[in-house]
């Protein structure tokens, strides 16, 4: 059986109230700092009080906090191509890898300022 579903998603860059949210996935293997710029922009915060994070990306979709970040990367985000995505429940991951992909399939930005 096959099954097709359309979503409608609403992605609003910004810091959406962050208290609470932690890893729930990963963006695909060999996504670049470059296409997370294309698609989101340029991240909204830089290197982290700790130093575990160097470029992080905040977020909402469909009204779900999210975060895009480079943890405990081994080399400068620009060359980074393992990406976690943070949030508060597993299903934000998978509509930020939806929207992500779709996104950059398309190779253009279609994320609005919120």
């Amino acid at each position: 059986m096959k099954t097709k579903i359309t979503l409608e998603l609403e992605v609003k860059m910004g810091n959406p109230g962050l208290v609470g949210t932690g890893f729930v996935g990963r963006l695909p293997d060999g996504t670049t700092y470059k296409e997370l710029v294309r698609v989101f922009g340029k991240p909204q915060q830089g290197l982290s009080a700790d130093g575990k994070i160097q470029a992080e990306w905040t977020g909402s979709i469909n009204g779900l906090a999210f975060t895009i970040y480079d943890y405990k990367a081994e080399t400068c985000p620009k060359a980074n191509r393992d990406w976690h995505i943070g949030g508060r429940t597993q299903v934000v991951a998978d509509l930020v890898t939806a929207y992500f992909m779709q996104a950059a399939r398309l190779g253009r930005k279609i994320i609005r300022r919120g």
